[in-house]
C-alpha cells in the first residue's frame, strides 16, 4: 500500500512539474522565434567575420526552437510519454541531440576565433575571412553530430509501457556507461572546457590590452571590448544550459549524488538544454548593436557618390585645361 501511494505521489508531482515546464517553454520559445527571425533578418547583410559564427548560432537555434521544442513541449504535456510514432521519435532525437552539440561546437569555435580577430596577425585574419575557412568549421559542427547521433539513435531500442501506444522517447545509449561517457566527454565536456578556458584567457588578455589601448586608440578598444562581451554572454548561456544536463545524466549512471536522481530534476535538466537556443536570440539584440541601426540604401549611396565624382571631375577639367593653356602660352 505504501509503495502505491509513493508511486502515486511521484506521478502527481512529476505531472505538476511537467505542466509548469510546459507553460514556461511555450512562453519563452514563441518570443524567441520572433526575435530570432528579426535578428537574422537584420544581420543577414552583415559580412563581418566577427558576426558570421553568431549568425550560424542564430540559424541553428531557430531550427531547434521551431522543430525540437514543440515536440518536447508535447512530451511535457503528455507527462513524458511520446505521443507520435517511433520514426518521428528517432528523427526528433537525431535533430535534438545534433543541434545541442552543434551549438556547443559553434560557441567553442567562436571563442577561439575571438583570439584570432583581436590578437592575431593580419595574415591569419585575411586567411580566416576566406570562404573556405568560414565554411570548414560550420561543416564540421553540423556534420559530425548528425553522423554520430544518426548511428547511435537508429540502432537503439526504446522503452515501451504496458499500453503499446505509449512509450518514452529516450535512446538506449544513455543507459550504457561507456558509450554515454564517451559521448558526454567528447561532444559536450571537451567543447565546454575549451570554451571556458578560451573565454577566461580572452578576458585576461583584454584586461591587459586595456592599459595600452584605452588612451591611445579608443576606437579599437571599444571594438575589442564589444567582441569580448559578446563571447562572454554566449558562453554563459551555453554553460547554464548544458551543465545541469551533464551533471544529472552522469549522476544517474554513477550515483555520486542520489538526491538529484529524481525524475523531476532530470526533466528540469533536460529543459535547460534549450536555454542556449532560446536565449541566444534575446542576447543577440543586446550584443549586436548593428541590429538596431537603420539599413543604409547602398545602391542609392553609390549612385550619389558617382554623381558627386562626376561633378567634381567636370568642374576640375576646365580649370586643368585653362592652366595647361596658360602654361603653354608662356
Amino acid at each position: 500500500m505504501n509503495n502505491r501511494t509513493d508511486t502515486f505521489n511521484q506521478n502527481s508531482s512529476s505531472l505538476v512539474i511537467n505542466k509548469i515546464l510546459f507553460i514556461i517553454v511555450i512562453f519563452v520559445s514563441i518570443p524567441s522565434i520572433l526575435i530570432n527571425l528579426f535578428a537574422s533578418y537584420r544581420l543577414h547583410g552583415n559580412t563581418k567575420l566577427s558576426v558570421f559564427a553568431f549568425r550560424c548560432i542564430l540559424h541553428v537555434s531557430l531550427v531547434t526552437t521551431c522543430i525540437c521544442i514543440p515536440i518536447f513541449s508535447m512530451e511535457l504535456y503528455f507527462n513524458a510519454y511520446f505521443p507520435f510514432s517511433l520514426f518521428l521519435c528517432k528523427i526528433w532525437l537525431i535533430v535534438d541531440y545534433s543541434s545541442v552539440v552543434c551549438l556547443a561546437l559553434l560557441v567553442c569555435w567562436a571563442s577561439i576565433q575571438r583570439h584570432i580577430l583581436i590578437f592575431g596577425p593580419i595574415r591569419i585574419k585575411k586567411l580566416q575571412s576566406t570562404l573556405r575557412f568560414k565554411l570548414l568549421p560550420i561543416i564540421f559542427a553540423l556534420g559530425f553530430p548528425l553522423i554520430w547521433y544518426s548511428i547511435l539513435i537508429s540502432t537503439c531500442t526504446y522503452e515501451k509501457l504496458i499500453n503499446k501506444d505509449q512509450y518514452k522517447c529516450r535512446p538506449c545509449f544513455e543507459n550504457e556507461k561507456t558509450i554515454f561517457l564517451f559521448d558526454t566527454l567528447f561532444s559536450l565536456l571537451v567543447p565546454l572546457l575549451i570554451t571556458i578556458i578560451a573565454t577566461f584567457l580572452l578576458l585576461i588578455r583584454i584586461i591587459r590590452l586595456r592599459f595600452h589601448l584605452f588612451r591611445s586608440n579608443i576606437k579599437k578598444w571599444r571594438r575589442c571590448k564589444r567582441l569580448t562581451r559578446q563571447m562572454i554572454l554566449f558562453s554563459l548561456i551555453y554553460l547554464i544550459g548544458l551543465l545541469p544536463y551533464v551533471l544529472t545524466n552522469l549522476n544517474s549512471l554513477y550515483n555520486f549524488w542520489p538526491l538529484i536522481n529524481h525524475f523531476s530534476y532530470i526533466q528540469i535538466a533536460n529543459t535547460f538544454t534549450y536555454v542556449p537556443c532560446c536565449f541566444s536570440s534575446f542576447l543577440s539584440i543586446y550584443a549586436f548593436p548593428e541590429i538596431w541601426k537603420q539599413r543604409r540604401n547602398r545602391p542609392h549611396q553609390t549612385s550619389l557618390r558617382k554623381n558627386q565624382k562626376y561633378e567634381e571631375t567636370s568642374l576640375t577639367l576646365p580649370s586643368i585645361f585653362l592652366t595647361t593653356k596658360t602654361s603653354s602660352e608662356t
